[in-house]
């Protein structure tokens, strides 16, 4: 029997519930992607400053450049025992789990790779408005370490003081807003598809992505700006989760 899978990533203080404080949704795309495929899977636990000495004692690959030049380092990553193999970054660790285990649920059906690597770039531009307000909501959700780490990133990538990124009042509204109308444009891809998923009847990589935003917005968001948002577009994104919960994708 092979050894189970190590996922790398950042806890939160929130009671069985994780998010990455680099991508919110990656930790729940690659968890997903596991469990879809049924990979067996543990967890590691890295607070946010010490991800950079962690990655690079396993061997794990930067995944961008930090502002002044140097490698970025950002969990989640994997670490498969069975091939020795690591793996930074969310889709790049989804195309090495579809590649690694082909016997497994496919995640890029009927040859999707490169549409599924257009969608995710798609969808990252539109939910633009979404990141001020899930910011300052999951902040206080992560450990002490991580969350003052976090918040000093935050300034950098949205050039203001923490306290103004998305201050309660009309900045928080407007940001809600935009936040409604991001998920509009999503709602009329999903109408166009034909059937409850991206691609009609047929699971993918597409559904995991979005229901990975959505599971990050679970923990981020309070509980009625959480029941709210399920009930935009006709109740589409609570019928997403509930339906991937029902065949046993989430955890």
């Amino acid at each position: 029997m092979s050894q189970p899978i190590i996922l790398y990533d950042i806890p939160a203080r929130v009671p069985g519930n994780t998010f990455s404080g680099n991508t919110f949704k990656a930790r729940q795309v690659s968890q997903y992607t596991l469990a879809y495929k049924g990979l067996a899977y543990k967890s590691v636990w890295i607070e946010s400053p010490d991800i950079e000495e962690r990655m690079k004692a396993i061997g794990a690959k930067p995944t961008g450049l930090k502002p002044d030049g140097s490698d970025l380092y950002t969990v989640p990553a994997i670490q498969d025992p069975s091939t020795g193999a690591v793996v930074s970054d969310s889709f790049a660790i989804v195309e090495y789990l579809e590649k690694t285990y082909p016997s497994t649920p496919a995640i890029f059906p009927h040859s999707s790779e490169a549409l599924m690597s257009a969608f995710d770039f798609a969808i990252i531009n539109v939910i633009i408005p979404v990141f001020p307000v899930v910011s300052v909501m999951a902040a206080p959700k992560l450990h002490p370490r991580s969350e003052q780490r976090f918040k000093e990133q935050a300034e950098l990538r949205f050039g203001v003081k923490w306290e103004d990124i998305s201050p309660v009042g009309p900045k928080r509204d407007a940001d809600w807003k935009n936040v409604k109308e991001a998920f509009g444009i999503i709602d009329g891809w999903y109408s166009k598809s034909g059937g409850k998923w991206i691609m009609g009847d047929t699971f993918s990589y597409a559904d995991i992505l979005v229901a990975a935003w959505m599971r990050c917005f679970s923990v981020a968001f309070d509980k009625d700006q959480w029941e709210e948002m399920k009930s935009w577009n006709g109740g589409r994104w609570g019928d997403i989760v509930e339906e991937i919960n029902r065949h046993s994708i989430l955890d």
